[in-house]
């Protein structure tokens, strides 16, 4: 038995999605160190993290390069790959926990990779949530919390062409 749906939409079946590349990250990555002026987030051997010591050190320097990161860069132009959308009486009833739970959940996330950021959480009525990521893989990462905290349906959907997916909670 399936726990929920994962629906590709690759048109032809049998056929393997193509390798879709982020418009955001630098092509061929950065070679230099460079800091985020928004986040605090830090590019170096071409992999963004965060390190409040190594910020400090460098933030001063006159060499240091002062950019700005693709997830800052996506929420400022609200370019989303990700789309999250909570549903049904239950989720009314324990909004808040459950409100609570994706805030941790993108906290840890984000600690770890700081390209995987909410954008916005947006309520569509009384009984929907729709939040929006940076990424698909955050996406999908909260529609499963959710579905281990709480259970109901989740549901998956791929775009075909790019890098995207909506993630349909309800209970």
């Amino acid at each position: 038995m399936q726990k929920y749906k994962e629906r590709k939409w690759s048109g032809e079946k049998g056929k393997k999605f193509g390798k879709v590349d982020d418009p955001y990250l630098p092509w061929g990555g950065r070679h230099e160190m460079a800091i985020c002026t928004n986040c605090k987030a830090i590019y170096q051997n071409k992999r963004w993290f965060f390190d409040e010591e190594l910020y400090r050190k460098h933030i001063g320097q006159e060499t240091t390069n002062r950019v700005i990161c693709p997830a800052c860069k996506k929420i400022q132009e609200h370019y989303f790959e990700g789309e999250l959308t909570l549903d049904g009486g239950f989720f009314t009833q324990h909004r808040e926990e459950i409100l609570t739970l994706l805030n941790r959940e993108a906290e840890r996330v984000a600690a770890k990779s700081p390209a995987d950021r909410i954008i916005e959480m947006r309520p569509e009525g009384e009984e929907r949530l729709i939040v929006e990521t940076t990424t698909d893989k955050l996406a999908q990462r909260l529609g499963r919390a959710v579905y281990r905290a709480y259970k109901g349906e989740l549901d998956f959907r791929w775009s075909h062409m790019d890098k995207f997916v909506r993630v349909y909670w309800s209970r």
